[in-house]
């Protein structure tokens, strides 16, 4: 067995912990915006090796040994996340300094608090793992499995969080995101887990004197990495579909900070800069609007309630030809009503726009980012304060 992982698995107390963190912490650097693939060996590898570590690690003095590994694995697994949400969502600091006197002070809620909870999740894969738990390459599907049943679980909680799966370590390259056309993210969480874990049974083959040979549990993950960038290429190397006759879709990405420019005393500056790069000439053939059939913008794009400001609308709405429809996300307030009085609601929608600022349709999101556009046990914490 090698050093490194009968350090891992002999571990105890705060070694135990660290590794955990600092490994988890590694598997961040997969996604964007450093995109290193192979960095996801790091916490996968460790994953097999701490849970397998879990019988071993120390326990109360006459605790059931099933329920202790049990224990055992779930705390690794928390150890993990944490350090992989903290290293994973240290952009969410940024929102704490939009308006900085109001919350600052909230900033290692956010850093800190959110990663500490989205970890019980890794933390109940662990443990889901550990209870299927064997020796050789079939613990490997065992922490893909309860890996990829806990990330399901966390993208459907409370709403779901879908930040940071691990399936993006695959999905943030083209051609290895293309299979997620036929099973979706999901499908590549659990191909990562596999993937990436199965170096862990390197450290299983006892190595004869002169005779070294790679287990097979990591030929096959190496060829099913292989495979999917070969389907992924040929998928891409495919003529694209044909045209749909009389219709162009033009993106409009602003690339707007949420500073102090951002803010409703600065509207009808955002509106005239989204309309001018809307009707920007991109190419000789791409000369502006006149033939756009569907103009699209980003979610929230105004600091303002657009179906509030019939102004704004009509700056709009008189830019757009004739045959233009505008697509784009905008915060939309209604009225509920609740014992008896009614009350405003604010919507993360989707407007349809035409010429003369006419709203065609609407869209509200209903799969809410809990914290972000929803409050959980929103009664429970007024109660509080």
């Amino acid at each position: 067995m090698y050093p490194v992982a009968e350090f891992v698995i002999l571990a105890g107390g705060w070694r135990r912990r660290l590794i955990a963190f600092a490994g988890g912490a590694c598997g961040a650097l997969a996604l964007a915006p450093v995109d290193f693939l192979f960095a996801m060996i790091v916490p996968m590898t460790l994953a097999v090796w701490l849970i397998d570590g879990a019988a071993e690690a120390k326990q109360s003095p006459g605790a059931p040994m099933r329920s202790a590994a049990l224990r055992n694995a779930f705390s690794a697994g928390w150890w993990w996340g944490f350090g992989y949400f903290v290293a994973g969502f240290w952009w969410l600091g940024a929102a704490f300094l939009v308006e900085p006197q109001d919350f600052v002070w909230a900033m290692p809620l956010g850093i800190f608090g959110l990663p500490a909870f989205l970890a019980l999740f890794p933390a109940f894969g662990f443990a889901l793992a550990r209870l299927g738990w064997s020796g050789g390459p079939a613990r490997v599907l065992m922490l893909a499995a309860g890996l990829g049943f806990s990330e399901w679980l966390r993208e459907h909680v409370f709403t779901g969080f879908p930040w940071n799966d691990y399936g993006m370590a695959l999905g943030d390259h083209l051609v290895l995101a293309q299979f997620a056309a036929i099973g979706g993210l999901p499908a590549l969480n659990v191909l990562t887990v596999a993937i990436f874990a199965a170096p862990a049974l390197l450290a299983d083959a006892r190595m004869k004197k002169g005779q070294r040979r790679i287990p097979g549990g990591v030929m096959v993950a190496a060829a099913v990495l292989l495979s999917l960038a070969g389907f992924g290429a040929l998928r891409l190397a495919a003529p694209p579909p044909g045209n749909m006759p009389g219709v162009k879709v033009r993106l409009m990405q602003p690339n707007v900070t949420e500073d102090d420019n951002f803010s409703p005393a600065h509207k009808d500056e955002i509106v005239a800069r989204y309309l001018a790069l809307s009707d920007r000439a991109t190419s000789p053939a791409n000369t502006g609007l006149a033939d756009v059939t569907l103009l699209v913008w980003p979610e929230s794009a105004f600091p303002f309630i657009l179906t509030e400001d019939p102004p704004s609308l009509a700056a709009i709405g008189g830019a757009l030809p004739p045959s233009t429809t505008l697509v784009t996300g905008a915060a939309r307030v209604g009225i509920v009503s609740q014992g008896g009085r009614d009350y405003p609601a604010y919507f993360n929608s989707m407007l349809a726009i035409a010429r003369g600022g006419i709203i065609l349709d609407t869209y509200d999101k209903v799969h809410l980012v809990p914290f972000g556009e929803y409050l959980p046990f929103e009664s429970t914490l007024r109660h509080l304060g």
